[in-house]
């Protein structure tokens, strides 16, 4: 039987017909849990999450830890009810904290106007979070996978802003610890310029210059769901130009690049229509991903709607999907922006708005 929990203001709905809420996916910060799913959305200001419970049994080590005892006794006995929230519940902190970690890990939208986050020092952050709650935690390999994300750390560490560096370094000391413990050997500290590594995009993605006459532009947004976090900018729309040259019909494609993004990045382009075959990779150079390909004369021809330009990792996104919300994407970049000097928000998140 799966029991739903509901949070609205200062109190849970539990019932086992309510219908889960369904927020866009970049908006929803995700803790798996023993026996249930907890998801909070980042937009909302939510200190309690949603809750699916698929096995109430499970979950019962840490419910009422999390929404109290009145909550924890409506789900084992199976009956729908309004309660208030606990004021000093013992782990909702640290999981919604261990909740906007991952989040951050998987959707944070660095862009032209928005600071990317380490992820080396994310990961570190998060490995802390899940060794605190393993016992509540469904993935029992959630710390370990945390640290082979952080093996760059230490240097990712000991260059933070000075005003950070005690946090800093008293991270790198529980992160080593938990290295050791769990048998995963660190890239030890280098005090290489690592800042300028994360200022790659500081300006917007203008078009390169091309030779010939052009017959033909536009741009489409990219879906946020299609690439890695921290790969093409949150906040920036892919571009393409149709120009010709010597009688021959060249595409010219360009979207920016995430400050820090990987050059091994495997993104692509489709324009037009399927059919069109029209499939171009994408190479990092300086501020943007570009390419480029001489196309059929007749793509000059197109329908307006049929000018459309896919951008995506394969690896990511097998099919387009529907176009995401323009509102909640608004949404997330202010929380993001927000979190930059927030004195709650992650070490790596305050470490990016120090470098601003």
């Amino acid at each position: 039987m799966t029991v739903w929990i509901r949070i609205d203001g200062d109190a849970a709905t539990v019932s086992d017909v309510a219908e889960p809420r369904r927020g866009a996916t970049f908006a929803t910060a995700i803790v798996e849990a023993h026996g249930a799913l907890l998801t909070w959305d980042v937009t909302a200001g939510m200190r309690f999450p949603d809750a699916e419970i698929h096995s109430p049994i499970e979950a019962e080590g840490w419910l009422a830890d999390v929404y109290g005892d009145g909550v924890a006794e409506a789900v084992r006995a199976g009956k729908q009810a309004e309660l208030a929230l606990p004021a000093d519940a013992e782990l909702v902190d640290a999981a919604r904290a261990l909740a906007l970690l991952t989040w951050a890990h998987a959707w944070w939208p660095a862009g032209v106007y928005t600071p990317a986050v380490d992820p080396a020092i994310i990961a570190a952050e998060i490995a802390v979070a899940a060794h605190a709650l393993e016992h509540v935690l469904d993935d029992p390999d959630a710390v370990e996978r945390a640290l082979t994300g952080a093996i760059d750390a230490p240097s990712a560490l000991a260059s933070a802003p000075a005003s950070l560096r005690v946090e800093a370094g008293a991270l790198a000391d529980a992160i080593a610890d938990l290295a050791d413990d769990h048998g995963v050997e660190l890239q030890p500290a280098t005090l290489d310029a690592r800042p300028e590594d994360w200022a790659l995009a500081a300006s917007g993605p203008n078009m390169p210059s091309h030779e010939g006459t052009e017959v033909g532009h536009g741009s489409s947004p990219v879906r946020w769901a299609d690439v890695p976090a921290q790969t093409v900018a949150a906040d920036s729309d892919a571009q393409w130009s149709l120009r010709s040259v010597g009688g021959a019909a060249h595409l010219h494609l360009t979207v920016a690049a995430a400050s820090g993004a990987s050059r091994d990045s495997t993104l692509r382009a489709r324009f037009g229509p399927e059919d069109l075959d029209i499939d171009v990779p994408l190479a990092l150079t300086g501020a943007a991903f570009t390419g480029s390909a001489e196309v059929a004369a007749s793509v000059a021809l197109l329908p307006l709607d049929d000018r459309t330009l896919w951008v995506r990792d394969p690896l990511v996104a097998a099919v387009p999907g529907p176009a995401e919300s323009e509102t909640d994407r608004d949404l997330v970049r202010e929380f993001a922006v927000a979190r930059l000097d927030d004195p709650s928000a992650s070490l790596a998140e305050r470490i990016a708005g120090a470098r601003v």
